[in-house]
């Protein structure tokens, strides 16, 4: 089950990075024919790191979420539930209880 979760998260990561990696090798390009700045071309690829942090982070939790999802594990929300069934029911058992 991990395995499944970290060769999700890898594909992800994999794919924005190569993504990223291209896109610095085209701004690279424009500094060199002169069409930006070394300062442009700087500025300009330390705002495609940022932001492919930024769209890892968004997009793990949602591979993530969808991993889950697929292998049918409990979410937050259906534990908090599930735990508010037992306390009704420890209530309805320890009132029948007292009743008798």
């Amino acid at each position: 089950m991990l395995e499944d979760i970290k060769k999700a998260l890898l594909i992800g990561v994999g794919s924005t990075a190569i993504a990223v990696e291209k896109a610095v090798e085209q701004v690279d390009k424009l500094v060199s024919h002169g069409k930006l700045t070394v300062s442009e071309g700087k500025k300009l690829t330390e705002e495609l790191i940022q932001k492919k942090n930024t769209n890892l982070s968004t997009q793990d939790k949602e591979t993530l979420e969808a991993v889950l999802l697929e292998m049918n594990v409990a979410q937050r929300q259906d534990i908090d539930e599930l735990e508010e069934k037992v306390k009704e029911l420890e209530s309805k058992l320890e009132n029948k209880s007292t009743d008798s």
